[in-house]
């Protein structure tokens, strides 16, 4: 894929006495590495769509504000699959994953438009990573901890194929083999399923929290 992504500006991401006290040669903790992830979302988010949105001439109405939907929800989710309810986050990152496939269909991508969607949030996290490190030592970043985030973001790029063949698919059963354009109904029904999901997040990081 052709790279989109101008490279980040030099900036720094204070986690707290307790990251930077550590004693040397320690890995960073999960814990550590969520809180540097759910610090990062904004920036994250904004790189993200503003990729999405120079890939199409027009969104189209109701489009831009579902992405957005779609965006917040992931950059919640991500930071959980790296804490202890991790397998459970996983669950509903897949779903959220799928359903951003579905709606890529709809929208009239390819199924590798979708795919290049979805890994700019791949080469965003890497990014930052290096030029925003969580710790100031890059040797406490775990590779256990790369390697699961990785994962989790290679499992969204599958889901997300996933959701878009499965419309295809569905449009295809039912005759058109087109999928339904993006209707008001249509745009109604995605924004429920997303906030039924958004619920189930709340939850997690309320049992994540203590809160």
């Amino acid at each position: 894929m052709a790279d989109h992504l101008a490279p980040w500006p030099a900036q720094s991401v204070s986690l707290g006495p307790a990251a930077h006290s550590a004693p040397a040669g320690t890995h960073l903790e999960p814990a550590e590495f969520s809180r540097w992830l759910e610090a990062q979302a904004e920036p994250l988010r904004e790189r993200w769509l503003a990729d999405v949105r120079g890939r199409s001439e027009s969104l189209g109405h109701g489009v831009d504000e579902l992405l957005e939907a779609f965006m917040d929800l992931f950059l919640q989710i991500l930071p959980l699959t790296l804490g202890p309810l991790r397998s459970t986050a996983e669950a509903v990152w897949i779903q959220v994953a799928e359903l951003f496939g579905s709606l890529a269909a709809q929208r009239g991508l390819a199924a590798g438009e979708v795919i290049e969607e979805f890994q700019v949030l791949r080469e965003a996290v890497i990014r930052l990573l290096w030029a925003s490190p969580p710790v100031r030592e890059p040797s406490r970043v775990a590779l256990r901890e790369v390697l699961r985030l990785n994962r989790v973001l290679d499992r969204g790029v599958t889901h997300a194929s996933v959701g878009h063949t499965d419309g295809l698919f569905f449009a295809l059963f039912q005759g058109s083999g087109v999928p339904e354009s993006l209707t008001d109904d249509i745009r109604y029904e995605i924004r429920e399923q997303l906030q039924a999901l958004e619920t189930e997040v709340k939850t997690l990081r309320r049992v994540v929290t203590g809160d």
